[in-house]
């Protein structure tokens, strides 16, 4: 009884040595994956970081051509207001400034 009863206790300590060995490993392995982890993660931010900055620069240029075409259409409607006051009549029927092939005196 008493080789069974050393037995069993150096069996436990064995049991626990293993235990105790396969935690360390356990977290070695882990600690290891940890840089990995990380710049996937990294790697997957740049991804969406210049994504967005793609899509904020088309956006901007879709705000440039808008105000390019606001600027264009009022200088446009600015010149038509001017015409008219000016008596210019842009839509009217052409008038003759200077008749050509007459006889001049």
């Amino acid at each position: 009884m008493i080789d069974n009863v050393q037995n069993e206790s150096v069996k436990s300590g064995k049991h626990g040595l293993m235990g105790i060995v396969l935690l360390f490993v356990l977290v070695g392995s882990m600690v290891s994956m940890i840089p990995v982890y990380m710049q996937n993660r990294i790697n997957r931010l740049y991804g969406t970081f210049y994504g967005l900055k793609e899509k904020a620069s088309l956006l901007n240029r879709e705000i440039l051509l808008k105000n390019y075409e606001i600027n264009k259409l009022s200088s446009i409607n600015h010149l038509s207001k001017f015409a008219e006051r000016a008596g210019l009549g842009l839509n009217a029927v052409p008038v003759k400034i200077m008749i050509t092939g007459g006889t001049n005196e």
